[in-house]
């Protein structure tokens, strides 16, 4: 994981590589985001473990809205439900798999890529491929 981070909030400790970006200093435990959702809890450890240990070093964040994946950027955020996990990620590309649930065209060049994930077997070789994908897009 690259710590090249520009500005660390002196109130939240977080970190930002742009000054004056939008953000909120309110915390949010991961352990509150997975309350009563375990199935999601297991899945979301899963990933971040294959992630690890095929990908790179990922630093886990919880924010208010979300739980988010940092490299030496947010790669990955992941909205915990009960039975599993909506799972969000930028690309150069919208993916064209009937995996993908909902896409959005974010600039000119980058698609956020949905994805709902009910089982750890769903974390497969071609969803990490796009992970990685994901993970390297803004690489220094």
């Amino acid at each position: 994981m690259v710590d090249n981070y520009m500005w660390t909030c002196p109130k939240c400790k977080r970190q930002f590589k742009k000054t004056k970006q939008p953000y909120t200093c309110k915390t949010v435990t991961v352990e509150e985001h997975f309350k009563n959702k375990e199935k999601a809890k297991e899945i979301f450890d899963y990933l971040v473990d294959r992630i690890n240990k095929n990908i790179g070093k990922c630093k886990v964040v919880s924010i208010p809205c979300s739980v988010h994946l940092c490299s030496n950027y947010d790669f990955l955020a992941a909205f915990p439900k009960k039975d599993g996990l909506e799972i969000r990620f930028l690309l150069q590309r919208k993916l064209d798999s009937p995996r993908l649930k909902i896409w959005v065209k974010v600039s000119s060049t980058v698609f956020k890529n949905v994805f709902y994930i009910n089982s750890d077997k769903e974390i497969d070789i071609e969803f990490i491929g796009w992970i990685r994908e994901s993970y390297h897009l803004k690489s220094d």
